[in-house]
């Protein structure tokens, strides 16, 4: 991402290929999330931890006291990052901004200082008062001996969870859930009333909201402590503020000499992408006093008695506030890290970064606003707070939810699913901020905990209920993105879900003119120029190729009743032609029959199979895993689909092809593995979130696996057949005998195509002139069916209830959700845009294709063959 791109400041002088290898073609937009760790980073570090002996701060060896002095280091590069000193603030490590919220939850003292909890010497630290007496004094209004006064605990509504979660552990009187409805106007939500005003009050707020980037005044830092905002009249006391600084961080320079809040709470992968699970809380030294922790640990305290409740802390706040040794390997990164970022190494500056990211976002949300469908319906509801001119209130953050052109609502989690398809990665939903989803989609407390009711929950992908959304779509820029980024993005929601014959083209030849972070031109006139220039289908086939070449190497047969009854090409061909005649508009016929018997690996078509309890016989029955334990699916490794599977019945083996590799066995039963294999070890592995039980296929198997996906470590996993998983599609209560058992199918025993189905999206696809040809028994390859039926209209599958294939019964469990993986030719592992595209616009938000099918208890042990007439019941 040099300066000759033409595309961003060239103050930002480096070269993203280079330094970000891990983008590759990708486009990430989830910067509020995480910002991304660059090269350089990692090597620096790498280094730093093999030059130096670190050991264990409590210690005092020669080791220790590096660790120790490299931790102080960091605290003053910390404290530089945000231009303050150690005279005025206090830097404690946590494990992240989660951790600092809570830290101050826990501690702060509500109580004024004349209440035992203002401790005043050494005695009084020592000697705790009875929480259970001051909570007694407190609920007996007619004690006039002594009363407890203790303050509020307010939150902007417009706040992560974690502000939340503190609501439920402080010691506050009454707690408040602020909202701004103009400037320095607020409407109050009382969460909770107590009985006393008069003691510490907390007010909690985000320097920028992680929802929209709207940037909160750094003014009501000043107005809070001297009372100033409407909801603090009520509550005289001595008022603080805790600065949620996680957001804002990231992309703008926090100035501590100009702004002094009590508490500012951080995480360091928010700015550096690296390492997680650190962050910081910053306590103004002169507020320290109402921070009183109950709870110490290793390397805390000066002094404990473990037969006596008395102890006393370490004089240093951060000592005695912080865990001494969190994470110290990984802190090494922060100092070096914020040279990134506080001064003019590698990016320009904080400064710089600011601007340039603001630009980026700033272009994207104006195209994004000027976009409307070919009726003027308007593409998208953006929610933002002002017109995303001016970067000190606005951060490089856009949230907004897209329409269709009737007005109705297109759902985050068909937007996420088509992203996927662009190689997008945003981000839907909440982003744990519940308060500001309830402000912009104007959803009450009644809504929320209705949606709650109807089975939406964070994170799910429940997206729209009743046609209003329950979350949004959040594309936000980090310090390598570029205009290009947000050229693809905008060109992604144009593609998939504008209607308009005039589309923009965001393709155009933009290095002519070069961007510049000046944050006093709006693009307005940017936009307007912008905008006015605008093979076979059976898999048999292949085994069939390389047929004689394994012959020579072993002498293994394709599965069937009988060794003789194999067929060439030319053959299954006249039997699928011969099959297609008997059916018609009124007649369903079996066309074919696949199963995959190693999950996300190729299909073996059969003319007749065995039931079981949990579908065919062996299909799905295997997975492999990576070096790490994580099962592989085609979406992260597309080369599994070349991996051609076969199940041979005589020799009772699973044989595994690819190209023109040797092809390797292993038993249909792992427990009868030979010389040669690894002894049985039984693996834990996680397919669509069930936790599955298997057997490891030995040391020969998975390297011949690694060597075919060039990833070491590779091992192949049997399932264990005396635990099967349960089907969650099934619509009962019964948690054991009407409850479908499964194997390592992602959601059902069966899935069924109909072939008028799949001619019909074939037509649709080719009316588009820009759509690659795509042959039919290509298309339904990509659909990886177990039953694919002819004959009849298409779609009437979508509303069959129970159907009979030969003589057995299956019932329907509703429609097959799609997603990217249908966009894999099956027979190259090459990635389209289609067939996913077309279906989104055109089957409905959950893109239904195809049926999921549960067999009836009394088909086990029974078969279905090619040419078994299907009839719906």
């Amino acid at each position: 991402m040099m300066a000759k791109d033409g595309l961003l400041n060239s103050s930002l002088n480096f070269d993203r290929v280079v330094e970000f290898p891990q983008l590759k073609e990708s486009v990430y937009v989830d910067h509020a999330g995480t910002t991304l760790y660059s090269k350089s980073q990692i090597e620096a570090h790498h280094k730093e931890l093999l030059s130096n002996l670190y050991g264990n701060p409590h210690s005092r060896s020669q080791s220790s006291r590096l660790t120790t002095d490299a931790i102080d280091q960091i605290r003053y590069r910390v404290l530089q990052l945000f231009n303050t000193t150690s005279d005025e603030y206090t830097v404690i490590f946590t494990s992240g901004c989660t951790g600092a919220l809570k830290l101050v939850a826990e501690s702060f003292d509500f109580y004024t200082e004349n209440n035992c909890h203002g401790n005043k010497n050494e005695i009084s630290r020592i000697e705790k008062c009875d929480k259970e007496k001051v909570d007694e004094l407190v609920d007996d209004p007619g004690n006039h001996e002594f009363k407890v006064k203790s303050g509020c605990f307010a939150y902007l509504l417009d706040n992560h969870t974690s502000v939340q979660g503190m609501r439920e552990i402080v010691n506050a009187g009454d707690i408040l859930c602020v909202e701004e409805t103009t400037d320095d106007n607020f409407k109050i939500h009382y969460v909770k009333k107590g009985k006393s005003k008069n003691g510490n009050s907390l007010f909690v707020y985000p320097a920028q909201s992680n929802y929209c980037g709207r940037k909160y005044p750094m003014k009501w830092i000043n107005k809070i402590h001297q009372g100033q905002l409407p909801f603090q009249r009520s509550f005289p006391g001595r008022w603080f503020v805790v600065l949620d600084a996680a957001s804002y961080v990231s992309t703008s320079h926090l100035d501590l000499s100009l702004n002094k809040p009590d508490f500012v709470s951080l995480s360091f992968y928010k700015i550096f992408g690296f390492p997680t699970g650190i962050g910081a809380l910053l306590v103004k030294n002169k507020s320290a006093d109402v921070l009183k922790k109950t709870y110490f640990g290793g390397g805390t305290v000066g002094v404990s008695s473990p037969t006596e409740c008395t102890h006393i802390n370490r004089s240093s706040l951060s000592d005695s506030s912080g865990e001494k040794n969190a994470n110290n390997l990984s802190l090494q990164m922060i100092g070096r890290h914020s040279d990134l970022k506080c001064d003019s190494y590698h990016t320009g500056g904080m400064k710089s970064i600011s601007r340039h990211t603001f630009i980026v976002a700033q272009y994207f949300h104006h195209y994004l606003q000027s976009l409307h469908h070919g009726n003027s319906q308007q593409i998208a509801d953006i929610y933002c707070h002002g017109d995303f001119s001016d970067p000190s209130k606005q951060g490089p953050i856009v949230n907004f939810n897209l329409k269709r052109p009737d007005g109705s609502y297109i759902g985050f989690a068909e937007v996420d699913k088509m992203a996927q398809l662009y190689n997008i990665h945003l981000r839907t939903g909440c982003f744990c901020n519940i308060g500001a989803c309830q402000k912009y989609l104007q959803l009450t407390a009644e809504q929320i905990k209705d949606n709650f009711e109807a089975g939406h929950v964070c994170g799910d992908d429940r997206d729209l209920i009743n046609g209003k959304p329950t979350g949004s779509v959040r594309i936000s820029f980090g310090y390598m993105s570029t205009i290009e980024d947000a050229q693809h993005c905008l060109t992604f929601i144009c593609d998939c879900f504008m209607e308009n014959k005039n589309k923009p083209n965001f393709a155009q030849d933009v290095q002519s003119k070069q961007y510049k972070c000046d944050v006093n031109k709006t693009l307005d006139s940017v936009i307007t120029e912008k905008q006015s220039d605008v093979s076979d289908f059976y898999l048999s086939s292949s085994v069939q190729s390389n047929e004689k070449q394994d012959n020579e190497q072993c002498d293994l047969t394709l599965c069937s009743n009988k060794a003789s009854d194999q067929k060439t090409d030319s053959h299954w061909t006249k039997d699928l032609q011969l099959v297609m005649q008997a059916s018609s508009p009124t007649n369903y016929i079996v066309t074919n029959i696949c199963l995959y018997p190693v999950k996300s690996c190729g299909a073996f078509e059969v003319r007749d199979w065995e039931i079981c309890e949990t579908g065919l016989k062996f299909d799905r029955e295997w997975m492999i895993v990576s070096e790490s334990g994580v099962t592989i699916s085609q979406k992260r490794v597309p080369k599994l689909c070349l991996i051609k599977t076969q199940i041979d019945l005589v020799r009772k083996c699973l044989v595994l092809r690819y190209q023109d590799m040797c092809s390797v066995t292993v038993p249909l039963d792992s427990s009868d593995q030979g010389q040669g294999q690894q002894s049985i070890l039984p693996c834990v592995g996680k397919v669509c979130g069930d936790r599955i039980t298997g057997v490891d296929c030995g040391d020969t198997v998975g390297q011949w696996i690694s060597e075919v996906l060039n990833k070491p470590g590779c091992r192949l996993i049997q399932q264990d057949r005396t635990r099967s998983r349960k089907c969650k599609l099934d619509k009962t209560d019964d948690d054991t005998e009407n409850v479908s058992k499964l194997s390592l199918a992602n959601e059902s025993q069966y899935l069924l195509i109909c072939r008028q189905s799949v001619e019909d999206l074939q037509h649709r696809i080719q009316q588009n002139e820009e759509n690659p040809n795509f042959e039919l028994e290509n298309l339904l390859n990509r659909f990886r069916a177990n039953v694919v039926v002819g004959g009849g209209l298409a779609f009437e599958e979508d509303g069959w209830a129970t159907v009979k294939i030969g003589n057995n019964k299956f019932m329907s469990q509703g429609g097959c959700t799609r997603c990217q993986m249908v966009c894999l030719d099956q027979d190259t592992s090459e990635r389209s845009k289609e067939p996913l595209k077309t279906l989104a616009a055109w089957r409905g938000k959950k893109i239904p294709f195809g049926i999921h099918l549960r067999h009836d208890d009394s088909a086990v042990g029974k078969r279905i063959h090619v040419g078994d007439p299907l009839l719906v019941e």
